[in-house]
């Protein structure tokens, strides 16, 4: 942006808000004050204990050896009050209370009762809202997040401040944009969802110099991070249904492909110390009463290391909400054990960040985000007359999209179009519109007004947000984030209720589809869409494009449906399970800076399956990476996938295989692609 401006009019129709949400504990600590390392020898004294007696505080012993020396030692009345988020501890042998709940979504929260801030820690750094964070597509940026928080979290536990079991991420794909807590997310795609979860979690839990550590049973930990909320949850109350009683109606193929990935991901690359188990039923069972959910899959096929968590109340809700198979409290106690076996430091304001650049005239435009009358639209208008620049900020906050509360509709509330509308056309200079929000809106009307320069999505930016905002408008800053999630219009409420759980469409029902691996309308902007103040080209060298794989007596051959029969290879797929999956296939990007300004490009690459399957995925993101490219110049990036994880579907029975064929392997939003042929053979 050359042009300087004298003066800037600022338009505000929503309040600026940085938001926080609502494995074996980790048995070393440093200095305790109020949290209180279990095995403190003075501890001990000072209760007349001696600590040589206590096999559970003996180093040189196993993990396994010291837990069960410590349960053997509590009676059944001693072990119930263990199992609330407040446990009670047994002072006859030494253990205290602890409070479990702690939260970290995007920097230490005080939502859960096991943090406080006070005067010695008035708040924490608070970084950006999970899905505007994803929108970087940058992985190294969402480690460096994690690990900031994480060393907040344990210096705050070492001043008695905090827990060490942090119930964060929240790796819920996003399948509806109505849902109030899309703001937590890392969006729509499961495997982007999953890579942020396992990268976060990794990021929270890792000590320096242990991340080899073979015996996973015994790595230490830094803090304890939690998948949640496992799994198909994403309603809070919608039109008078409500995450508590909700069932939600799921093929095996849905599970599978889309809600059950990011846990996976979350729990074996993550190696998650822990997972929350979800209010709602799935396929008429409460998901924290649900053994196959529970013990066989995240405890038996994916290996946690650690425990396993009902969200808040959920046990109650299945006796008194759900009343599931009319069990007593014991008894759904009961089920539930047998199954499992914010405050920022500071703010900086978008009207802070903009008078660092020019003299800010500020008006109203709106008395909050609810907007229900236009008495403000006048002065707005006057600013912009006079102003150089007018800058509109506008959208929604957590009185519209939280946590309890679902969405009705796309559109901005109240009068905020008309106040667009009429201060873009009264504005003497250029026009910038920025959104705040985390659900998408429908703002065609503004995409379509060529009196509004730009456009700009700023989420809900964390405690440096209006200087970030103001960075990016005036240029400062090259902007290279992509949506993580589709911005539908607002025809799509019309079209599919929340409670419809398939992910694909419903010829039947009229149903178009979610999420852009499925969803087959238009849209106002598209799944990975983003724009920067340069221009990128790239040039792409694939690697092994031909994947012979020979099968042996023991691999079978599984059937598919096609819409032509005549294009049916021999053999079309075969279960993932019975193959080695020791194939990979790769490419080379090279990214040239067409442009004048210095800029980060995210990198994406997608997999479409062969021609003619039915049921299946348009396209699916395999790799993504953020690279940076001086103006003129060029970087390489290079990606290798294991065909099984890049090329497989789930088929409509539910089972992950692998086709045979042609598979179109495409890079960006640029038409740039080649083919990846998979040929069995025996």
């Amino acid at each position: 942006m050359a042009k300087t401006f004298t003066s800037l009019s600022l338009i505000v129709s929503v309040a600026f808000l940085a938001i926080c949400t609502a494995r074996r504990p980790p048995l070393v600590s440093d200095v305790p004050v109020n949290y209180t390392h279990v095995c403190e020898p003075s501890r001990f004294a000072k209760q007349g204990l001696d600590i040589a007696e206590f096999g559970y505080c003996d180093t040189s012993q196993s993990f396994e050896k010291r837990a069960k020396d410590l349960i053997d030692r509590m009676t059944l009345e001693e072990k119930v009050l263990q199992l609330g988020n407040s446990a009670a501890g047994a002072s006859k042998i030494g253990l205290p209370p602890y409070e479990w709940w702690s939260e970290a979504l995007h920097g230490v929260s005080n939502t859960g009762p096991g943090t406080n801030f006070d005067e010695v820690v008035p708040g924490a750094t608070s970084f950006p809202t999970v899905l505007l964070t994803t929108a970087s597509f940058n992985q190294s940026l969402w480690k460096r997040i994690g690990e900031v928080v994480s060393s907040e979290a344990r210096a705050m536990y070492n001043l008695g401040k905090s827990g060490l079991t942090f119930w964060s991420p929240n790796i819920n794909v996003a399948r509806d944009p109505r849902w109030g807590r899309i703001l937590e997310t890392p969006g729509e795609d499961p495997f982007v969802v999953g890579t942020y979860g396992a990268i976060y979690v990794r990021a929270l839990q890792d000590v320096e110099g242990t991340l080899n550590t073979t015996d996973l049973n015994s790595r230490p930990l830094k803090v304890a991070a939690c998948c949640k909320h496992y799994t198909a949850y994403d309603i809070e109350d919608w039109l008078g249904v409500d995450r508590f009683h909700f069932d939600a109606r799921v093929t095996e193929q849905d599970m599978l492909e889309t809600f059950q990935r990011p846990f996976e991901m979350c729990v074996r690359d993550g190696d998650a110390s822990s997972a929350m188990c979800s209010f709602n039923r799935v396929n008429g069972i409460p998901v924290c009463a649900d053994k196959t959910l529970l013990q066989d899959k995240i405890r038996g096929q994916w290996d946690l290391h650690g425990y396993i968590v009902s969200d808040c109340d959920s046990i109650e809700v299945m006796v008194h909400g759900q009343k599931w198979l009319g069990d007593t409290q014991e008894d759904a106690v009961s089920q539930v054990l047998k199954a499992g076996k914010c405050i920022p430091c500071r703010y900086v304001s978008p009207i802070e960040g903009f008078s660092a650049f020019a003299e800010v005239t500020y008006e109203m435009g709106c008395a909050d985000v609810a907007c229900k009358n236009d008495s403000l639209i006048f002065p707005a208008m006057e600013a912009a007359r006079e102003a150089d620049a007018t800058i509109l900020l506008v959208g929604l906050d957590l009185s519209v999209e939280a946590e309890g509360r679902d969405r009705v509709d796309l559109l901005l509330p109240g009068y905020q179009t008309q106040l667009i509308n009429q201060v873009a056309k009264a504005s003497k200079g250029p026009v910038i519109l920025v959104i705040m929000a985390a659900g998408c809106v429908d703002i065609s009307f503004a995409k379509n007004n060529e009196l509004i320069q730009a456009i700009l999505w700023a989420g809900y930016p964390g405690q440096e947000g209006g200087r970030a905002i103001a960075d990016i408008v005036f240029g400062k800053h090259n902007p290279g984030g992509r949506l993580p999630l589709t911005w539908y219009k607002a025809e799509y409420v019309d079209a599919v209720p929340m409670t419809s759980m398939p992910l694909r469409p419903v010829d039947e029902f009229g149903y178009p589809g979610r999420t852009y691996k499925f969803f087959n309308g238009s849209t106002v902007y598209p799944f990975g869409y983003g724009l920067s103040y340069t221009n990128f080209s790239y040039k792409i060298t694939p690697s092994k494009t031909a994947l012979k794989i020979k099968l042996n007596k023991y691999q079978h051959c599984n059937n598919l449906n096609y819409t032509n029969d005549d294009v049916k290879p021999f053999c079309p797929a075969v279960l993932v399970e019975d193959l080695g999956c020791e194939h990979e296939f790769g490419l080379e990007a090279t990214v040239e800076n067409a442009g004048k300004m210095d800029g980060s490009e995210v990198v994406m690459v997608y997999s479409k399956p062969p021609t003619g399957i039915t049921g299946t995925h348009a396209k699916q993101v395999i790799g993504f990476e953020r690279v940076f490219v001086p103006a003129g110049g060029k970087n390489k990036v290079k990606f290798t996938f294991d065909v099984c994880k890049s090329l497989a579907i789930v088929d409509g029975r539910g089972n992950k295989v692998l086709p045979s064929g042609l598979h179109t392997i495409m890079v960006g939003d640029a038409d740039v692609s080649f083919f990846v042929e998979v040929q069995f053979y025996q």
